[in-house]
């Protein structure tokens, strides 16, 4: 008897709604995996965004373990085949990917630390920006010049 993964059935459902409400999308794909079906040039890639369209004259097949489709790749067709654990994002183009979906448990580590990274980031600048000046930046403001204190 198969074993249902429920994240996977889930995962199916959320990315075949997603195209069919909106018509085009992206999905991103962690090319490193070995069992992702690409041209050879894309392979490595931690984030190959792949356009599936309603209007693509090619049958584009979400079954129920991968996308499979035959997509053009500056004008060569190839038969392609992607893993649905190898999809970590989706999103309609011309949109900022944070407004898809993404699925935290396929984003490859890589991705993943860097994505951290400028969450930091992003969190240092706003608490930056939110912090009152410091004594010695307002003084240095009035007279243009450092200004020294005695701390007990």
């Amino acid at each position: 008897m198969a074993e249902i993964n429920f994240a996977r059935a889930t995962k199916v459902r959320k990315l075949r709604r997603y195209f069919e409400q909106q018509g085009r999308i992206y999905i991103v794909v962690d090319a490193t995996r070995q069992d992702v079906i690409l041209p050879e040039h894309l392979k490595g890639d931690p984030a190959v965004n792949l356009v599936l369209n309603m209007r693509m004259p090619q049958r584009i097949e979400i079954g129920d373990d991968a996308v499979r489709s035959r997509f053009s790749f500056g004008g060569q067709s190839t038969d392609c085949e992607i893993p649905l654990d190898a999809i970590w994002a989706s999103y309609v183009p011309g949109t900022n990917m944070e407004d898809g979906i993404v699925w935290k448990e396929s984003v490859p580590e890589v991705v993943r630390t860097v994505m951290d990274m400028l969450e930091a980031q992003h969190d240092e600048d706003e608490d930056e920006a939110a912090s009152p000046p410091l004594i010695e930046d307002e003084e240095r403001a009035k007279t243009g010049r450092p200004q020294l204190r005695i701390v007990k």
